[in-house]
């Protein structure tokens, strides 16, 4: 699969293809993963939900290095966790990117697509913009 140039030259030391959380595939630049795994191992052990997180994402994560045309192979176990046997769609998603099966995102984006739900689901997201003087 081709990374896209932009991201490319955000994560010139490769890309780390991890489990998403809602049946596709996530991909960080390397060093956007290690923060985030350096996150999860600083937290308790002894909290199941916590041990359970780390499992799904470092245990299911795999670094992976661009070949000289900016593509990556993803591993067969990665490939079979988000479904993807043939087409797929890159998603960029701020720091990430979301790697679908095509037919997986498009029965993902019909099951979520009442625009009300949206509404109030995000309603409770806190994400206001500061603005300045």
């Amino acid at each position: 699969m081709t990374i896209p140039s932009g991201f490319r030259d955000d994560s010139p030391n490769g890309v780390v293809v991890t489990k998403g959380l809602d049946g596709n595939l996530m991909a960080y630049a390397k060093e956007v993963f290690d923060s985030y795994a350096d996150s999860m191992n600083s937290l308790s052990l002894t909290d199941p939900n916590m041990r359970s997180l780390r499992r799904e994402l470092l245990g299911n994560s795999k670094e992976l290095i661009y070949d000289a045309a900016g593509r990556v192979l993803i591993p067969l176990n990665l490939r079979k966790l988000a479904g993807i046997e043939d087409e797929v769609m890159i998603l960029g998603v701020g720091n990430s990117l979301e790697i679908w099966d095509i037919n997986r995102l498009a029965e993902f984006e019909e099951a979520h697509s009442d625009p009300e739900a949206q509404a109030i689901a995000w309603a409770t997201l806190d994400i206001s913009i500061k603005r300045g003087n």
